[in-house]
């Protein structure tokens, strides 16, 4: 369940790791459903693809030079998506700093009526 921010009035510290807890889920649950999504969509494409090399490389109707070079673009194509997928996590990450932070000044800015710069 998502916190209200702006009413996040932690009691303890105990209170307040249970929020920057439940902050952090949120944040990596939403950001791996997009990575999921995406990854999924390219491990399906390479999927299709390996199966189409490989019946055709049966069927004779490709060589294995022409099968080894469609397998090599596929890898490449992994690749990419492996160093997107880089990214997204560090998105991730900015995502999970930006909103632990939150929390915190909301806490404070709630505890105290002290709005803080950082």
């Amino acid at each position: 369940m998502a916190i209200d921010v702006s009413k996040f009035k932690p009691k303890s510290a105990d209170e307040l790791f249970e929020g920057l807890v439940s902050v952090v889920k949120d944040v990596a649950l939403e950001q791996w459903a997009k990575i999921k999504d995406e990854l999924a969509n390219d491990f399906q494409f390479i999927a299709e693809k390996t199966a189409e090399v490989t019946g055709k490389l049966a069927a004779g109707a490709i060589d294995d030079k022409q099968a080894d070079a469609t397998l090599h673009l596929l890898e490449l194509n992994l690749n990419s998506t492996l160093r997107e997928f880089a990214f997204m996590a560090y998105v991730t990450a900015q995502k999970i700093l930006t909103a632990v932070f939150n929390l915190l000044k909301s806490a404070i800015r709630n505890l105290t009526g002290v709005r803080l710069l950082f």
